[in-house]
């Protein structure tokens, strides 16, 4: 019997139970692949609907990765350690890194950096554009001082975007691209804490695929970045539904167009 509304089939709902310390294939710590012993597969004449359920993942994730942590000056690349900074702790540890060249502080009245340099450089590249407040500034013109002109975000992660990346379906990206993301988990939680992910209202998705035995799982931040998770293991919980294989109407048209244009020649 149907376990859900969602359920149109006589084959009862499913839920997938993920702990990622259990993943077969570790891409990383936010991409992994688990193999099912059976297969989900939709029963013939129905399609697979799919959605995340709930979600728990402790919020140790860095608002300064190894994939924002350096900054080019002049000719130089300046890199700092990877961790979770306050603007002040993360001026000061630029700072160290650019010491022979110039400074870094933080206005805490206007939430902005400024950069001091003791000869007139030029602020090149930095994958801390966000954090730093610099984005759509550089490079600079050569000075000796330069103050960001957007405000510092040291916010870190906004949303966690759960991905599908074996499983097609046709969400779209403000790019207007295709994608296999199955969830948009803000997170609402401090560095240390627990995010919780427990929606009011899930979402289904129908997936273009009848079947599938393994599910690669993979996380990103809002700008589709892999997650940095430092080792923490998270639990989720996905659930199948199964629905009935509608005809478009569009080719129902077309099919009540052909046999009426058959009919007509007929009967001339």
């Amino acid at each position: 019997m149907p376990s859900h509304l969602l359920n149109s089939s006589d084959k009862s709902s499913q839920s997938i139970y993920i702990h990622s310390e259990d993943a077969v294939i570790n891409i990383s710590d936010s991409d992994k692949i688990y193999y099912f012993d059976e297969a989900i597969v939709a029963p013939p004449g129905f399609r697979i609907l799919i959605g995340l359920t709930s979600m728990v993942i402790p919020n140790a994730i860095y608002n300064i990765t190894s994939t924002s942590n350096t900054i080019k000056i002049g000719s130089t690349t300046y890199t700092i350690t990877a961790g979770n900074y306050s603007a002040q702790d993360l001026a000061t540890a630029i700072t160290t890194q650019i010491s022979s060249i110039g400074s870094v502080t933080f206005n805490e009245d206007n939430n902005i950096f400024v950069f001091t340099f003791g000869s007139a450089t030029f602020i090149d590249s930095t994958t801390m554009e966000r954090q730093l407040g610099l984005r759509n500034q550089l490079p600079t013109t050569s000075l000796t001082s330069y103050k960001a002109i957007n405000l510092a975000d040291l916010g870190g992660v906004r949303n966690v975007y759960v991905r599908l990346s074996n499983l097609t379906m046709n969400n779209i990206d403000s790019n207007g691209t295709t994608n296999n993301i199955i969830a948009s988990v803000i997170n609402d939680t401090n560095f240390g804490a627990y995010l919780f992910h427990n929606p009011s209202e899930v979402l289904y998705y129908q997936i273009t695929e009848q079947q599938f035995s393994h599910l690669n799982i993979s996380l990103t931040d809002q700008s589709n970045i892999a997650l940095e998770l430092n080792g923490v293991e998270y639990t989720m919980t996905l659930t199948v539904h199964f629905t009935k294989q509608r005809e478009s109407s569009q080719k129902s048209s077309l099919l009540r167009e052909i046999v009426e244009q058959y009919k007509n020649k007929e009967k001339k």
